[in-house]
C-alpha cells in the first residue's frame, strides 16, 4: 500500500510539471550558402600627364611630347591635362614615362623674360630708385651720368635705355614672394621695411646689356619711373651709330651683314666706354680734319676715339 501511494504521488507530480520550451533548430547549411554576395568596389583612377619621349632641359613642351595615363593615386605636384603645360619649359631632363611635375619646370624670373631679353641687376639706392617707389612690373627710363676722366672728354647726363621692365626691386619680384608660412611672411615683411633696396633686376634686350654694364661700372645710373601708357621711345636711327669693339671679317655676304644686327651678335661685338661717351668720328670726317681747315691742329687719341684740337 505504501509503494502504491508513492507511485501515485510521483505520477501526479510528473503530470503537473510544465513542459520545457522548444529548442530552435540550427539553420540549414544550404540556406547560409545561398545569401547574396556584394560586388567589390572598383579602385579609383586619376589622370596623370607623363613624358611621351625624352625631354631635354631647356625644351619648350609641345603636345606631342606628352601623354596621359590613369594612375591609382593623384600627384600633388603633377598635371591632369596636357593643356595646362602649354608654354612651359623643362628645367631638368625628363625621361620618357616620367610624370611631369612642377619641380621639373622652369621657375622664378626666367619665366618672365621674353625672347631676346636678359635679366641684369643694377645697383640702386633711395635717390637713384625714385625714392624706393619703384615696384616690380613698372616701366622705367634708365639715365646715366659720366664724369670727366681720361676716357671721357667731359661730364654728361643722358638717356641710356627707355621703357625697361623692372623684374625685381630689392626683395620684391614680379612672381610674388615664395610660399612660406604666415610667421615667416610677417618676419620677411618687417625685415624688408627695415632694409633699403640695394639692387634692381631689369629685363634688357641682349644687345643693350653691354652699354648698361659699362654705364653701371663707370658712371651712375638713375631710374626714372614712367607711365605704363606712355610708349614714346627715342629713335636711334637719327643719331650716329657706335662702332663695335670687335672688328668684322672681310668679305661678308649681304646675309651675313644682316646677321650683325641681331641681338646676340651686337652683344658679342662689344661696347667701349670711349664710344659710350660719344660715337667715334667717321673716317671721312677724320681725314678732312687732318687735311683741310685753317690753322694748326693736334690729334688727341683716347682709347678708341680720336679728337682734333686747334691751337
Amino acid at each position: 500500500m505504501i509503494a502504491g501511494v508513492v507511485l501515485a504521488a510521483l505520477a501526479y507530480y510528473l503530470v503537473r510539471r510544465p513542459a520545457p520550451p522548444p529548442v530552435a533548430a540550427p539553420a540549414p547549411v544550404a540556406q547560409a550558402a545561398a545569401a547574396p554576395v556584394e560586388p567589390p568596389v572598383p579602385q579609383a583612377k586619376y589622370p596623370v600627364v607623363l613624358a611621351a619621349t625624352d625631354i631635354q632641359a631647356g625644351t619648350r613642351l609641345e603636345p606631342d611630347m606628352l601623354k596621359v595615363e590613369q594612375w591609382p593615386v593623384a600627384l600633388s605636384q603633377g598635371y591632369a591635362q596636357p593643356e595646362a603645360l602649354a608654354g612651359e619649359v623643362a628645367r631638368l631632363d625628363i625621361a620618357a614615362g616620367e610624370p611631369v611635375t612642377n619641380q621639373l619646370l622652369a621657375q622664378g624670373l626666367s619665366k618672365q623674360l621674353r625672347s631676346g631679353e636678359r635679366a641684369v641687376a643694377v645697383p640702386v639706392d633711395e635717390v637713384s630708385g625714385a625714392g624706393n617707389r619703384v615696384m616690380p612690373g613698372d616701366l622705367v627710363d634708365v639715365f646715366f651720368a659720366l664724369k670727366k676722366s681720361d676716357e671721357v672728354a667731359g661730364s654728361q647726363v643722358r638717356l641710356l635705355q627707355s621703357r625697361v621692365r623692372v623684374l625685381a626691386y630689392g626683395a620684391q619680384t614680379v612672381d610674388g614672394p615664395p610660399a612660406t608660412d604666415a610667421k615667416s611672411q610677417q618676419r620677411g615683411a618687417q625685415t624688408q621695411t627695415q632694409t633699403q633696396a640695394r639692387s634692381a633686376i631689369l629685363a634688357v634686350p641682349v644687345s643693350d646689356v653691354n652699354e648698361l654694364m659699362l654705364a653701371s661700372k663707370s658712371g651712375q645710373l638713375q631710374l626714372a619711373l614712367r607711365s605704363p601708357v606712355d610708349d614714346e621711345v627715342p629713335d636711334r636711327q637719327l643719331f650716329v651709330a657706335r662702332q663695335p669693339v670687335m672688328p668684322t671679317v672681310a668679305g661678308l655676304t649681304a646675309e651675313q651683314r644682316d646677321q650683325l644686327n641681331s641681338g646676340v651678335n651686337r652683344a658679342y661685338a662689344g661696347e667701349s666706354l670711349a664710344q659710350l661717351d660719344r660715337p667715334a668720328e667717321e673716317p671721312a670726317k677724320r681725314q678732312a680734319a687732318r687735311s683741310g681747315g685753317t690753322g694748326r691742329t693736334i690729334e688727341i687719341v683716347r682709347g678708341d676715339s680720336t679728337q682734333h684740337v686747334r691751337y
